[in-house]
């Protein structure tokens, strides 16, 4: 089961620095401009995301192979550059790619 996330502020955005230790984390192993396809967890509502110091890694919530941008993008459909956190609810995947290899960790939250 997923630990629930405890801590909102007024606009019912979680409270990052409160969250408990997750019950569900995920270490992906990134090969440098190599995109991987990660399975969100059933009930997960929430991924707060550990990057590789130093690294360009990008995400996009889709089931599909990305690619670290190497022009503009100007037409909506680039990935995002990895935030500390982001919801997750009614994803099935999400993508992450990096300019180097590294260990990223995805921790989970309901």
């Amino acid at each position: 089961m997923i630990r629930a996330v405890q801590g909102l502020d007024g606009f019912m955005n979680p409270l990052i620095g409160n969250l408990p230790s997750s019950d569900t984390i995920y270490a992906v192993a990134l090969i440098a401009n190599t995109s991987q396809q990660i399975q969100i967890p059933t009930g997960a509502n929430l991924v707060v995301f550990g990057p590789i110091p130093g690294a360009n890694q990008y995400i996009k919530f889709v089931n599909a192979a990305i690619s670290v941008p190497s022009a503009n993008i100007l037409n909506g459909s680039a990935p995002e550059r990895m935030p500390d956190s982001r919801n997750c609810a009614g994803a099935a995947c999400i993508s992450i790619v990096g300019d180097t290899a590294g260990i990223v960790t995805l921790s989970f939250y309901a």
